[in-house]
């Protein structure tokens, strides 16, 4: 963890930013592996259908909180990977008599457009889980073979 530089707005008493870390299940002081950039990453939406709501209020919590870390003085790097391929996704396309990778990729890009409209910020890195099948079987198989 790298240490707060004097003088901006990243350091003072009681105005530093702690979050719950899940892992050791407490509340811990904020600082980024690398001292000027902070790389979040968020699963994106499964896009087996238009996205709702309840997917927008968590992109968004996400966007409130990167701006949040902008105002405190940190350069943000954000990377998303949208779930399009799945069983839900090849159901639903199968019902819709269509291809799955059209009807995501429709999917995504009402996601895209629509988390425009609500005016959050551009995203650095948008990838595709059918992008990644190949790396995800070579995970699975090394996580297989530790047991």
């Amino acid at each position: 963890m790298s240490h707060v530089r004097t003088g901006d707005k990243r350091e003072g008493g009681s105005s530093v930013l702690r979050l719950f870390n899940t892992l050791g299940r407490k509340l811990q002081l904020f600082r980024p592996v690398d001292r000027d950039v902070v790389r979040v990453f968020t699963c994106g939406p499964s896009v087996y259908q238009r996205p709702h709501i309840g997917n927008y209020r968590t992109f968004l919590f996400e966007d409130l909180f990167v701006r949040y870390l902008e105002y405190r003085g940190f350069s943000v790097s954000r990377g998303m990977v949208i779930t399009d391929i799945e069983d839900k996704a090849i159901r639903e396309a199968e019902r819709a008599g269509t291809g799955v990778l059209a009807m995501t990729q429709r999917n995504i890009d009402i996601f895209l457009d629509e988390l425009n409209l609500l005016r959050a910020r551009p995203i650095d890195f948008l990838g595709k889980a059918s992008e990644y099948v190949d790396e995800a079987v070579q995970i699975i198989t090394l996580l297989l073979d530790r047991e």
